[in-house]
Parts: structure tokens; C-alpha cells; sequence
């Protein structure tokens, strides 16, 4: 592997946001992509799984291997994100079927064995509930150190939910899982956890006339109809979703932002603070507290992104959609 690369693991609940995220991933010359591995949250385990498969077959890397996770909360019956997402997952966007997966094994065990295999190397990207990397933790607690960091996609530290006016999907959907993590990369000796929530992600969007623009931009190359085709009828099912309730259309980055600043942390400006997860409250459940003035005299063990370079995040990700489509 060249030294420039970096070995990634990427945990999604592939809806809309993750793919966008997976062809980020598969178009950024710095990774190495090592895996996928799927959790039920936006669809169910069945859904995320076809459409990660999809969505690489898309862009020629059928050979990335994935891995189904957990179908459920650790405690909880999830509700999934469909309304957002589009009963299928992936919007309006009718992708070919993959082949029938063929690699059984279970996405907790492929967590653990790469990152010991890349032990202080590996970048864990997680942008759905936490639920397989909460399991990975509770079989083998040393995953926190095996990781070089583990970023991941959720919370509302300073701003209210997406979900409930307390929680974000991702925490909200599998808040038991969550609480495990944020405790876990919290302990003395663990790898950094870098928590881009909707504080930042919120500030990110991408518009209409930046497809319309890549659009002219890619003109015939040889991906360019397919990719075009699949980002549009994706993302217009959020532009409507969004539109019926903002008044505009426009479509967060919420992890298209976490899997790029995995591999440019140069894209996020964090700050370190004690973080814990709430699960009993009746309307605060999934709640990301933040002790952003000190009071518990807790040690700080989550780096919360708190700034974004959103414009140069949005033309990142337009030229990795440029080099995708100019691929043969």
C-alpha cells in the first residue's frame, strides 16, 4: 500500500446521504478502501446492503467487500428513515440489482479483524447508528485503540435534532450503541472519536444548480449519463422532502461531510469536550450532552466538530463527482 494512503473502513445505513458519501470515498486518490460494513437505520439491513452494493457497482468497484451488520438497535425497535430516504432508500434512483452477496461473514467480526490487521493505521468512518461498532466495542473493548480515529456521522451538540427537537437520526435510532462508543473512545488510551453532527453538517448543502452544474461540466465522459442520472433521482426525492418543509430546495451533506473530513480533517474545525449519550429520557432519548463549560470535571474524549469549510466541501466533492464520471 502507497504511504499515502489511507487504509478506511466505512460502517453505512446506505440511504441518500451515505452513497453520496461511498462514491466521495471510492473517487479520493488518499483511500483505501478496505470494506463497507451495513447497519439497519435510514432502511432496513436488507436495503442498506443492496444498496451499498449498488451504489459501488455504479461506479465500477464491485470489488469493494461488504458486509451486513446488525439489524436491529441493542435494545430498542427502530424506525427507519424512510420519509426522507424514499421506501427503497436511495430516493427516486432505480439502480440494477447486484449480484447475491457472497461473503457471509458478519460485519462485527470484519470490524474487529481489519482493525487488528491495521492496528494504529486504520480510519473508521461511521455514518449511520452505531450499533455495529457499539457490538465491536462489547467483544473486544481494545477496538478503541486498534483504530487511528473512528469519525462518525451524528449528534446535535448545539443546535436541536433532525429527528426530535433533542436528537439526531443517528444517535436517536440506536441511543444505547451511542452511549457505548462516546464512553468508550472517552477512556484513557483510546483513539480519537471526531463527532461531525448537525452543528456543521446543516451548513453544507447542496443545490440544484451545483448538479446542473456538473452537469456541463462532465458533458459525454464515459460515466457521466449513469452518475448523473442516479445523483439527480436521488437527491430529488430530499429536494421534495425538503422543499414541503423549509420552503427550498436543497440537500444536506450530513455524510458526505463526515466521510470527507475522515480523510481532510482540514475540512472541520472540532473542539475537544466530554460527551455522553442520554437513553432514558422520555423526550430527550438520543440527546448528544455536550459539557462544553466543564461542569461534570469530566475528561474531554470527543473532538466535536464545531466549523466547517462548507463551499470548499462542496467543491470537493463536485470534483470527485467529475473524476468519477471521466472514468472509463
Amino acid at each position: 500500500m502507497a504511504a499515502d494512503k489511507i487504509p478506511l473502513l466505512i460502517d453505512v445505513d446506505t440511504g441518500i446521504d451515505d452513497a453520496l458519501a461511498l462514491l466521495h470515498a471510492c473517487a479520493s486518490p488518499q483511500a483505501n478502501i478496505l470494506g463497507v460494513t451495513t447497519v439497519a437505520g435510514n432502511v432496513d439491513l436488507a436495503r442498506a446492503t443492496r444498496n451499498t452494493r449498488a451504489v459501488l457497482n455504479l461506479v465500477g468497484r464491485a470489488d469493494i467487500p461488504v458486509w451486513r451488520g446488525c439489524a436491529r438497535p441493542i435494545l430498542r425497535e427502530g424506525e427507519d428513515a424512510s420519509a426522507v430516504h424514499g421506501v427503497a432508500g436511495l430516493g427516486y434512483a432505480n439502480l440494477p440489482d447486484p449480484s447475491p452477496l457472497g461473503d457471509a461473514r458478519h460485519a462485527v467480526d470484519q470490524i474487529l479483524a481489519i482493525a487488528q490487521s491495521y492496528a494504529g493505521e486504520l480510519v473508521l468512518v461511521a455514518t449511520g447508528p452505531l450499533t455495529n461498532i457499539a457490538v465491536a466495542i462489547i467483544r473486544e473493548p481494545a477496538l478503541t485503540t486498534w483504530v487511528k480515529r473512528l469519525v462518525l456521522m451524528g449528534g446535535a451538540f448545539k443546535e436541536g435534532g433532525n429527528t426530535t427537537p433533542a436528537a439526531e437520526f443517528n444517535i436517536w435510532r440506536d441511543p444505547e450503541a451511542a452511549r457505548i462508543v462516546f464512553r468508550a473512545f472517552g477512556e484513557d488510551g483510546a483513539a480519537p472519536l471526531v463527532a461531525v453532527g448537525l452543528d456543521v453538517t446543516r451548513k453544507v448543502q447542496l443545490l440544484p444548480e451545483h448538479l446542473s452544474g456538473l452537469a456541463g461540466r462532465i458533458g459525454e465522459a464515459p460515466r457521466a449519463s449513469a452518475l448523473m442520472r442516479f445523483l439527480e433521482d436521488a437527491t430529488r426525492h430530499y429536494f421534495e422532502f425538503i422543499e414541503k418543509r423549509e420552503g427550498r430546495r436543497f440537500f444536506t451533506m450530513h455524510d458526505p461531510l463526515a466521510l470527507a473530513a475522515a480523510l481532510d480533517p482540514s475540512l472541520i474545525e472540532t473542539q475537544r469536550v466530554a460527551v455522553d449519550v442520554e437513553t432514558a429520557g422520555a423526550l430527550t432519548a438520543g440527546m448528544t450532552v455536550a459539557d462544553w463549560r466543564g461542569v461534570w470535571k469530566r475528561k474531554p474524549g470527543a473532538d466535536v466538530a464545531i466549523g466547517v469549510r462548507a463551499e470548499a466541501m462542496i467543491v470537493q466533492f463536485l470534483d470527485r463527482m467529475e473524476w468519477l464520471a471521466r472514468q472509463p
